[in-house]
């Protein structure tokens, strides 16, 4: 891991970034043109950033430089998901019928990074519908990890990650309902913080469909980065609620490591032996540098491996906006899958009634409960982000949900199901907890890998405070090798 910055524009992380805008050390359009002459190089290496408007970008930079747009961001060349609704660029999700969805308004987020002066240059890649833990799709085909071309990025926010990991783009703004922040930046040894839930609003983000209002029971939006210090200045835009209320976070209930309440989280789900290991070394330096650490020899307390309560309400969520054929496949896929463990709640699941669902959040709220008795007693829970590393690409069986029930993941010499990669993630995600992922100090048989810092409802400010603790200790990750 590296501490400083180099001279060269794609190594340096957003804040340096800003601190070179700020001072005039370069411009802003002499950073575009500095991002937009690395993409030619990684569009097959890598294919990360799959759609560019320079044009759009180029009028922003330029009223930059002239002083016409300031703001926190002013002149940050950057790229963004491709679920997120930015005028002048289509936004497709991974779908082929959204192919050519041009939207007349921008996402609440991307409204609000504009208004901040950032130049959003591109739109980076999704698996179909943002569902999958490696983004292909129809459309504009494989991300690939910029640390092994063969391995997956990640998903949904795979081309966010990997962009970050190659040198494209300094700051990414993605979403999570399954991992799809925290996976991509743990494969890619980058940054990615999944807020609390509610907290930054995901009007204009697709899937649902292009002009829905009702948010996602699960689903958040937020920043991927390439230090913890700038996710917290990306989460310092992006968080707050509509015209009419504020949102006042909880100060950080931490500065530093030391005097840290740190609970390591180990067991309850699969976890490969290599990447457990590594985690357990991470805690070995939190303790070294003064943390209070307790290892867990179970599950955490709130956490039952047995229950199902997170699949039901997730594919309750995507079963919502899958057509009655698609619905179909999965019923007939859990009749041939008997021995799989979450098949047949999938295709229960997936047309729950109103009062089926309403059972289920009253189930959620009992869950989320219990957590807060947790962080009576910790500041901090560490856990893994998903069982493995990047895995080795598989998109020859299809695009979405249903061609995973069908595949498995190798961890510790075993084949598990693939859809258990859900499970470390999901966790977090069922109880509306903020976490935040940090790349390991060390790598995992060549491969970067993240861990997870889960914090109490709304306490984004203490794992965010925690990583840049980290971030100063341990120092920052740098790009894949290929691309510095």
């Amino acid at each position: 891991m590296t501490r400083f910055p180099t001279s060269e524009p794609h190594h340096w992380t957003t804040t340096e970034t800003l601190e070179a805008l700020a001072t005039r050390a370069i411009g802003a359009e002499e950073l575009l043109d500095n991002a937009l002459a690395r993409l030619p190089g990684t569009a097959d290496s890598v294919n990360a950033v799959v759609e560019i408007n320079e044009d759009q970008a180029r009028a922003t930079a330029q009223a930059v430089d002239r002083g016409e747009i300031t703001g926190p961001l002013a002149g940050l060349a950057m790229t963004v998901k491709d679920c997120y609704e930015v005028e002048g660029f289509a936004t497709t999700a991974g779908i082929p019928d959204l192919a050519e969805y041009r939207p007349t308004r921008d996402a609440d987020t991307i409204a609000r990074l504009k208004g901040a002066g950032a130049v959003i240059f591109g739109k980076t890649n999704v698996p179909l519908a943002a569902s999958d833990h490696q983004s292909y799709n129809p459309i504009h085909g494989v991300t690939r990890n910029p640390w092994d071309g063969t391995r997956s990025a990640g998903g949904s926010s795979g081309g966010s990650a990997a962009a970050l990991a190659a040198g494209l783009t300094p700051l990414e703004l993605g979403s999570d309902i399954g991992g799809s922040i925290r996976v991509p930046a743990h494969y890619c040894g980058v940054y990615g913080h999944k807020p609390t839930y509610g907290i930054v609003s995901s009007r204009g983000h697709v899937p649902p469909g292009p002009g829905a209002l009702t948010p996602s029971p699960l689903a958040v939006c937020g920043p991927l980065a390439r230090s913890a210090r700038d996710l917290g200045l990306a989460m310092d835009l992006l968080a707050g609620g509509h015209p009419g209320y504020d949102l006042a976070l909880t100060p950080p209930r931490v500065a530093s490591i030391r005097g840290a309440r740190v609970v390591l989280w180990l067991d309850g789900f699969p976890v490969d032996t290599g990447y457990r290991a590594a985690l357990s070394n991470f805690a070995d330096m939190l303790e070294a540098e003064g943390a209070i650490v307790t290892r867990l020899s179970g599950p955490i307390a709130p956490v039952d491996p047995a229950d199902d309560l997170y699949f039901r309400m997730l594919f309750a969520v995507i079963g919502s906006g899958m057509p009655d054929d698609e619905v179909a496949g999965f019923e007939h896929a859990a009749k041939d899958l008997p021995d799989h463990p979450f098949a047949a709640t999938i295709a229960a699941t997936m047309r729950a009634s109103v009062a089926e669902m309403a059972a289920l959040q009253e189930r959620q709220a009992h869950y989320i409960a219990r957590w807060r008795a947790v962080f009576e007693e910790a500041d901090i829970v560490l856990a893994p982000v998903s069982m493995n590393t990047a895995f080795t690409h598989q998109v020859d069986d299809g695009h979405g949900p249903l061609p995973q029930l069908r595949r498995t993941l190798a961890v510790s010499g075993e084949e598990r199901p693939y859809m258990e990669n859900l499970l470390w993630p999901g966790a977090a995600t069922l109880a509306h907890l903020p976490a935040t992922v940090r790349p390991l100090p060390e790598l995992v048989n060549g491969l970067p890998a993240g861990v997870q810092m889960i914090g109490d409802l709304y306490g984004d400010r203490t794992t965010l405070a925690f990583a840049a603790a980290c971030d100063r200790a341990f120092g920052t990750a740098p790009l894949a090798p290929g691309f510095r």
